[in-house]
């Protein structure tokens, strides 16, 4: 049913910050520039693939204000993505070209981005499919895609029954696979009894792949037929979502490969300018006013 890891979203205090570490250092592109939907004072960024692929996704609120987060009970930890065979030289390199402090393992490189979330960059067999243009990086040498996440929790037996039992991963060597082995969640056991407190980094919720918009509504039916704890259940038009606390609270979201970021851009100026949902086109002006137009 789940087809690997569909994006990561995160918090972030600066967006210029952000968008250079990203874009001119990690070599994503910036496939939508919108807003939160659910708070539309709030900035959205996608960065991804060229054609902003499920599975390559890195999105980011923007919260000027935030403070620093405080990581307790519960709580998502280091996101892993793929760099092709043979890359972790250049990557080594780039990253201190870059001024980027970083700890190497074999060909494995851990580094943290300007809000302190944490990164590990690993060789993977594959090579990036839709290669982004705007880089430098040379196509054979980008990161690939997302391939885990860490998760925190003070109970991972009871995290990894609700992933087994209702969503199809299983459990191999200790690490929750998605049946296709598109993507891994390790499991950290916590002895805090205190509240995690978001902050810059933290990581708001790790969206899972269906195939359609149709396997989202069927796995919302099974959500309720269970008495999982639903936190929403939503149409963005890029995708549509369904999201559910795991046992410890942290949020998951389940997401539709499609339709897609070129419902409203064409592909090569995606990312260029605000782009809005088709039910936030009418608050257009209140939303290009408030941020003055640096969009």
């Amino acid at each position: 049913m789940i087809k690997g890891i569909h994006h990561v979203s995160a918090l972030t205090k600066s967006f210029s910050e952000n968008h250079h570490f990203y874009s001119e250092i990690l070599g994503l592109r910036l496939v939508k520039n919108t807003v939160n939907q659910d708070n539309i004072h709030m900035r959205h960024l996608f960065y991804g693939d060229y054609i902003g692929s499920p599975g390559t996704l890195l999105t980011f609120f923007e919260v000027p204000r935030i403070g620093s987060s405080y990581d307790e009970r519960a709580f998502f930890g280091n996101i892993t993505l793929g760099i092709p065979k043979d890359t972790s030289t250049y990557w080594e390199k780039r990253l201190n070209d870059f001024a980027i402090s970083f700890h190497k393992e074999g060909k494995t490189l851990t580094l943290h981005d300007p809000d302190t979330m944490g990164i590990i960059l690993t060789e993977i067999t594959e090579t990036i499919a839709s290669p982004t243009i705007h880089t430098d990086i040379p196509a054979e040498k980008q990161v690939v895609r997302i391939i885990g996440a860490d998760y925190h929790v003070p109970n991972p037996a009871a995290t990894s029954q609700f992933f087994t039992d209702f969503f199809g991963l299983e459990q191999q060597n200790g690490v929750l696979v998605d049946k296709n082995q598109v993507s891994f969640a390790k499991l950290y056991k916590t002895s805090s009894d205190k509240k995690s407190r978001t902050g810059r980094g933290t990581i708001d919720h790790i969206a899972y792949t269906l195939e359609t918009k149709e396997a989202v509504d069927k796995l919302h039916d099974l959500a309720v037929r269970n008495g999982l704890k639903i936190e929403e259940f939503v149409d963005r038009e890029y995708f549509k979502s369904l999201y559910i606390r795991e046992p410890s609270g942290l949020r998951i979201e389940f997401a539709s490969a499609g339709p897609g970021f070129t419902i409203d851009e064409p592909l090569e100026t995606m990312g260029d300018k605000l782009a809005l949902p088709s039910f936030l086109e009418e608050k257009r002006t209140e939303i290009e006013t408030y941020f003055g137009g640096d969009l």
